[in-house]
């Protein structure tokens, strides 16, 4: 999980089974592979390449082991069959029904889904693509801190250097700034949880449902 976590704020999302997150259930059924469409979470530039979570736990234990106890790290468990069952009623999805290989279900469920180096689909029986997907299940750190192939680089260069660095740098090679954008492009009208009644408030809520944030030792400026 990036140093970019310091900044970026993962807001409360559960996936089916806890009332926010998105699965798009307007219009025809996305199949597995199909690039997200417009208002995911996924979309957007494509400039950068995902890297997988493993990736940012290599240098962030920290902040990856407190990733793994919020719902973020849960939402992928929500498309299984069984996942999520009470909401999956109350919106009239089938509670049995194994919703993982759905292209609009995992636009918000899985990260970078439909772009270079994010979530695809394995065939079966293919080990490595196994692995790969794995990294990159549910609401990763680049599902909010934005995909990494080259702020990664920057930050290990930071790191063996020991020199101070400002955030602009890593914005611009591909870090998100935190905002709303990064919450509502999957908390929004399509989502289970609006269709159910339920409102995302930003403000209310981003300060809950994160990680871990450490402090950091080499950053200048705000």
């Amino acid at each position: 999980m990036g140093q970019g976590a310091r900044w970026a704020i993962a807001s409360v999302g559960v996936g089916l089974a806890g009332c926010w997150f998105a699965v798009a259930s307007s219009g025809p059924a996305a199949r597995a592979g199909d690039p997200p469409v417009d208002g995911d979470a996924s979309s957007g530039p494509t400039k950068f390449a995902y890297v997988g979570t493993k990736t940012c736990r290599t240098c962030h234990l920290g902040e990856h082991k407190s990733w793994e106890a919020t719902r973020m790290a849960k939402t992928f468990d929500a498309l299984a069959p069984g996942g999520g069952r009470d909401m999956r009623v109350k919106v009239g999805l089938d509670p049995d029904k194994d919703y993982r290989g759905d292209g609009e279900c995992l636009a918000c469920h899985v990260t970078g889904f439909g772009h270079p180096g994010g979530y695809e689909v394995p065939e079966k029986g293919d080990r490595t693509a196994a692995r790969e997907a794995k990294a990159r299940e549910s609401v990763g750190c680049e599902a909010c801190h934005g995909p990494g192939s080259e702020y990664v680089k920057l930050f290990r260069e930071i790191a063996e250097s020991g020199r101070k660095y400002r955030p602009e740098e890593l914005y611009a090679a591909g870090l998100n700034r935190p905002e709303a954008s990064m919450c509502i492009g999957c908390h929004n009208e399509r989502s289970t949880g609006f269709k159910a009644g339920i409102r995302f408030d930003y403000e209310k809520m981003k300060d809950q449902g994160r990680h871990e944030v450490f402090p950091l030792k080499q950053r200048e400026g705000p």
